[in-house]
Formats: C-alpha cells, sequence, structure tokens
C-alpha cells in the first residue's frame, strides 16, 4: 500500500482578484462571486475534499495571487492510484511488461481512473498555455487589466474587520462568507437607492414638463406688453338720408347696445349717450310719454337729453356726429356736455 496527501480542508486567504480560475478547475468546490471567492458548503468536509485532491491542488497552482490555501493528511492508497499507468516509459523492460499483467488483472473499480485521467488532462496538453498565466490573462482582459487587479486585490477584503491572517480556517471562512454577504447587501442598497433616485428625478421631470405645459401660455403672455386693446370709438350708424327722414322728436334705438341713442330735432340730428349722469344707469325711451326714464333712481330726461326730474344732477352727454362718403359716423371718443355750453358747437350736431 503507498501513501498519499489528500486534502481535508480547504479555504481562501485575502486578496482574491475573482479571476474565476479556481472556480473553472474546480466548480463543485470554488464559487466565484461579484466580488470574492468562497469554498462551497458542501466542499467544507474532508468526505468531499479528499477525492478532489488533484482539482484542489490543481487550482491552488492556477490561482495568480496565491489565496487557496489547504491542509493534508497522508492515508494508505492502492497501488493503482497514485499515477496513471499511461506514463510509464514505452521502452519498459519485458520484466517490467510481465509484472504489470498481474496488476492489471486486479486493478481497482474503473470509475477511479477516469478520475484521475480527467484531472491529468490540462497537464498533458501539447502546446497549452501555463494555467496561471492564462488565468490572470483572463482576469486581466475582462475585469478592468492590471490596474483592475491591484485595485481589487487591495479593497477585495475591505471590508472585514480586523485582522484575519491568524483565524483558524472556519473563522477565517466564516468572515470572508459574512464579507460577502455585507457587500451583495450594499450593492443591492445602492441599486435601489438609484431606481428610487431615478423614479424621484422622473417625477420631477413630468412635474416640471407638466406645468411647462399647463404655466407655459401664461408665462409667455406675462412678458408680453400688457397693451389694452379697446374698441374703434367710431361707429357707423347708416345713412344720412335715414335720419333726415325722420320725424322731430323721433329717436332711433338700433345702437343702444353700442350706446347710442339717434335723435331728431327740428334742424338738427344728434347723438346722445345712453349713460345716466346720476349713477350710470341705462335709462329707457318711453316713446308715449316722449321721455328717457331711469329704472335706477327715476332720473328722467327730455327727448333732447335736457334732465326734469329725479337725482340727476345735469343733462345726457352727446358724441360727436360727423358724416363721411353719405354715412353718418358717431366718435364716442368726443363728448359735448350741456350745462357747458357745447351742445352748439361745431360736431355735436348736424344740420338739416
Amino acid at each position: 500500500m503507498a501513501t498519499k496527501d489528500v486534502v481535508t480542508k480547504v479555504w481562501i486567504e485575502e486578496g482574491c482578484i475573482v479571476c474565476d480560475a479556481c472556480e473553472t478547475t474546480a466548480p463543485d468546490v470554488f464559487d466565484v462571486t461579484e466580488d470574492t471567492c468562497l469554498i462551497r458548503p458542501e466542499a467544507m468536509t474532508p468526505d468531499f475534499t479528499k477525492p478532489r485532491t488533484d482539482l484542489i491542488s490543481d487550482a491552488a497552482e492556477e490561482c495568480p495571487v496565491d489565496v487557496i490555501k489547504f491542509e493534508t493528511v497522508s492515508e494508505e492508497v492502492p497501488d493503482e492510484q497514485p499515477a496513471p499507468v499511461a506514463s510509464a516509459p514505452a521502452t519498459a523492460s519485458p520484466a517490467s511488461k510481465d509484472e504489470s499483467k498481474p496488476a492489471t488483472a486486479t486493478k481497482s473499480p474503473e470509475p477511479v481512473a477516469p478520475a484521475v485521467a480527467v484531472a491529468q488532462a490540462p497537464a498533458s496538453v501539447a502546446g497549452a498555455p501555463d494555467p496561471s498565466i492564462a488565468a490572470l490573462l483572463r482576469a486581466a482582459t475582462t475585469r478592468g487589466g492590471s490596474a483592475g487587479i491591484m485595485r481589487r486585490g487591495d479593497d477585495s477584503f475591505s471590508s472585514l474587520d480586523g485582522d484575519t491572517k491568524n483565524l483558524p480556517p472556519e473563522a477565517r471562512q466564516e468572515r470572508i462568507l459574512e464579507a460577502a454577504r455585507k457587500a451583495k447587501s450594499e450593492a443591492g442598497s445602492s441599486r435601489r437607492a438609484f431606481a428610487g433616485g431615478m423614479a424621484l428625478a422622473t417625477g420631477w421631470g413630468a412635474f416640471g414638463f407638466g406645468t411647462v405645459v399647463s404655466a407655459g401660455p401664461a408665462f409667455v403672455r406675462f412678458l408680453m406688453p400688457n397693451v389694452l386693446e379697446e374698441p374703434d370709438p367710431r361707429v357707423r350708424v347708416g345713412k344720412l338720408q335715414k335720419y333726415v327722414e325722420m320725424p322731430p322728436g323721433g329717436v332711433n334705438e338700433d345702437y343702444k347696445p353700442q350706446g347710442i341713442w339717434m335723435i331728431r330735432l327740428e334742424e338738427r340730428i344728434a347723438a346722445l349717450s345712453t349713460i345716466c349722469t346720476h349713477l350710470g344707469c341705462i335709462p329707457n325711451w318711453l316713446p308715449n310719454d316722449h321721455k328717457f326714464k331711469c329704472p335706477c333712481h327715476g332720473s328722467g330726461y327730455r327727448q333732447n337729453g335736457v334732465n326734469f326730474e329725479g337725482p340727476t344732477p345735469r343733462p345726457l352727454e352727446r358724441f360727436r356726429v360727423l358724416v363721411v362718403d353719405g354715412l353718418v359716423i358717431v366718435d364716442k371718443s368726443k363728448k359735448f356736455r350741456a350745462e357747458l355750453g357745447q351742445w352748439d358747437m361745431p360736431g355735436s350736431f348736424l344740420t338739416v
């Protein structure tokens, strides 16, 4: 019986650069996360690690930063297990061939030989690059180059509390697992904070857009000059002949909505304002009584606009009248008042 060193415990030291080399070599032992490398829970027992001694040893050799550590014990194994017979020289002596025949007849169960052959296959491929160099190149090209390797080597375990180098392997592994969980939790919090910030920014953006859409026209109107657009004070009230044919004492109310009464006097045509000179109400023309009567306070005016009853203090006002191309035009911007002696001024009437 021969002896062989078999792995009973494996762990990861500080400084992992997350190069994926160990998981590629022994995926059932190593679990490479976003921030570090962990030992899978099922690989914490000697019964699991012993059959994978060669794989763990290869992974440790391929690690570019040498952070994979393991403990071994010596155990007796059958003579056929230490190394595959394929590596024996082709020029073996006849005696050696004869001695190998009994061994072939009494070799161990078939599943052991394929496992050893698979473990040794990477090293026996002609021209294959060194596994450590391949892992280092893969890390450098996919995770930020040499600067990324150095940064990850310095910062991977910055979240660990205290010095873990002097801790037992079990405590060190537990500390690494705790640091990895903490890093994942912080990453999730950062993503949630980012998502919340984006939602808040989107909400404020929508609010701003709605404000611009709703208040934009009002704001533009606020910036524009505050100019009042008053209607044209000149009102065309029809042909002159219409008023010439009116009987003296007549009142035309066609333009009362525009604030104008056209009146026919003995030899004149005038335009009266419909605004009561008391408090600004609109009087009514009473043809049977031949007077204007204010419904608000009882003020009364004769057909010519002179006040004669009620609280009104003065006669109605007259507008300027003129004829242009046979049309009578009333200019409301110019007024004539009787108490000021203006009813005989040119423009306060038309002569017929």
